[in-house]
Parts: structure tokens; C-alpha cells; sequence
């Protein structure tokens, strides 16, 4: 498939800000296996969360649903801010509570708004709304500061994996991609980028394990093949729940926050899946 001029240009911008993002990401790394031993890392992904929840809010608000602005955002501040004072994340019982306090007080307060509602059924819709949000993109990143705080090399192992297998599925798509794989919800995702996606994620993951991942015992190289390719389907699950809902808002991105990238959340949706996915594997089986 050959690129018009407006895609030459597309991935000149896409050349330029990708390299970028991971000189950002690389420094953040290097300060957190010296100095901030993961702090740098969970910080990043507070500032992150709390973009991707405001695009999230105006892209519902723009498409006519009801959703509280400060109470999904307050919701989002108070949970991002909990894990850093905790001592150690190690014990996964206490880890959960504060994900599981601040959901059931943002439903408490949901439940109550909605009552006072004139129209309930709206109070309702706003209640769903808020929530969807919540669970979509606030506890993801929650359990992804988690993981930065437990063990950043296995953050950091879980993000590439994820990203290089965007990038993977990208250009085998651009190269090769000809069956459209779910058109109705990304007419631009086609089954052999899907494949391809999948085949460079498990590569990339096998290849970064020694580096990354050597801190964790027992897990030799099929393990990790079967940890990339958890990683890489959750990946793509990510974006197409995330392209379903731009899709359902009328929007092509989330935000113009990144030329040719769109928004935050176009950005991270590849993670919402796959980092809570690998953070549980990873807890369960070490």
C-alpha cells in the first residue's frame, strides 16, 4: 500500500514525535533505576492519567452524555495520589484498597447525584458515564504506578512490548495489511497488521526479557513469549475499546494534544488493558 503525500507526511510528524516520547520515557528510566526508584515513573503516569481523564470527560460532555466533570476528575486526583504513600507495594490486599475506596465512594456520591436528579434517567446516564471512565482509564494507570513502584524494569518491559507491537502491526499493515479486521470500529486495522502486531510484541519481549525481567525468577523464554503475547492482545483490545468510543462520540481523536498522534489517551489506550493484565500475571506468578 503506497503512501500519499499526506501520509509521507503523517509519518515524518509520526518520526518526529515518536523518538521524542521515548527520549522522555528513557529519562524517566534511567532517573528511576538511580535515583527516584520508580517515583519518576508513577509521577508520569499521575500527569497522564489526569489528561486522558479530562479528554475522556469533554469527548463524552461533546457527544451529549452527561458526565461530572469534578466529581470524575476529584475521583481520578484522590486515587492517582495514593500509592505514593504507601510504603512498599507488595502486599496485593492492601494495594487494592484504595481502587476499591475510591470507586465505591465515587459510586456512593454517583448514586446520590442521581437521586437528586429531576430526570433520572439522565442522573443514571451520568452515574454509567463517570464510572465507565473510572474503570477504563483511572484504575489502569493506578495498577500501572503500582507496577513502576513494585518493579519498574517490568513496567517499562510491559510499555515497550506494547508500543513496539503498535508499531509492528503499523507498518505490517502499511507493508502488507489488504483484510480489514473490525471495519465497522477502525476501518484502518487490518488482520495482518493485527498478526504482525503479535509476532513483533512477542520478538521485542523475548528479546528485552534478559534486561528487564531478570529480576523475576522462573520465567524462561516460553513464559515470556506467553507474557508478550498476553501484553500485545490486551494492547489491541485497548485501542479498539478506545477507537469504539471515539467512534460512538463522533471524534477521530481524542484530543489534538499530538500532531498526528491525537490525544493522551490515544497515546496510552494501548496500556489500559495490557498493563493491569501483565501487573496481575506478573503478581500471581512471582
Amino acid at each position: 500500500m503506497a503512501l500519499d503525500t499526506a501520509g509521507k507526511r503523517a509519518l515524518r510528524t509520526r518520526l518526529i514525535i515518536g523518538p521524542t516520547l521515548i527520549a522522555v520515557i528513557a529519562t524517566v528510566f534511567v532517573l528511576d533505576r538511580s535515583v527516584t526508584h520508580g517515583r519518576a515513573a508513577a509521577g508520569l503516569l499521575y500527569a497522564i492519567a489526569m489528561i486522558s481523564m479530562f479528554e475522556y470527560v469533554t469527548m463524552m460532555r461533546g457527544a451529549g452524555f452527561p458526565v461530572g466533570r469534578r466529581l470524575s476528575m476529584f475521583a481520578a486526583l484522590v486515587l492517582h495520589a495514593m500509592p505514593f504513600f504507601f510504603d512498599s507495594w507488595s502486599q496485593l490486599d492492601t494495594e487494592l484498597y484504595p481502587v476499591v475506596i475510591v470507586t465505591l465512594s465515587l459510586l456512593g456520591v454517583g448514586s446520590v447525584r442521581a437521586l437528586t436528579r429531576t430526570r433520572m434517567a439522565r442522573g443514571l446516564e451520568e452515574l454509567g458515564a463517570n464510572l465507565l471512565g473510572f474503570v477504563l482509564i483511572a484504575w489502569p494507570l493506578f495498577f500501572a504506578q503500582g507496577l513502576a513502584l513494585r518493579n519498574v524494569d517490568a513496567l517499562f518491559w510491559a510499555v515497550v512490548v506494547a508500543k513496539c507491537g503498535d508499531i509492528g502491526g503499523y507498518f505490517v499493515g502499511i507493508a502488507i495489511g489488504r483484510r480489514k479486521f473490525i471495519p465497522h470500529v477502525s476501518p484502518g486495522k487490518s488482520l495482518e497488521g493485527c498478526i504482525g502486531s503479535l509476532v513483533f510484541a512477542c520478538i521485542v519481549g523475548a528479546l528485552l526479557a534478559p534486561m528487564l525481567l531478570h529480576r523475576m525468577t522462573g520465567l524462561d523464554t516460553i513464559l515470556v513469549i506467553g507474557l508478550s503475547a498476553v501484553v500485545n492482545l490486551m494492547a489491541q483490545l485497548g485501542d479498539l475499546v478506545e477507537s469504539l468510543l471515539k467512534r460512538r462520540c463522533g471524534v477521530k481523536d481524542s484530543s489534538h494534544m499530538l500532531p498526528e498522534h491525537g490525544g493522551m489517551l490515544d497515546l496510552v489506550d494501548s496500556l489500559l488493558f495490557a498493563l493491569p493484565a501483565f501487573f496481575f500475571v506478573i503478581v500471581r506468578i512471582t
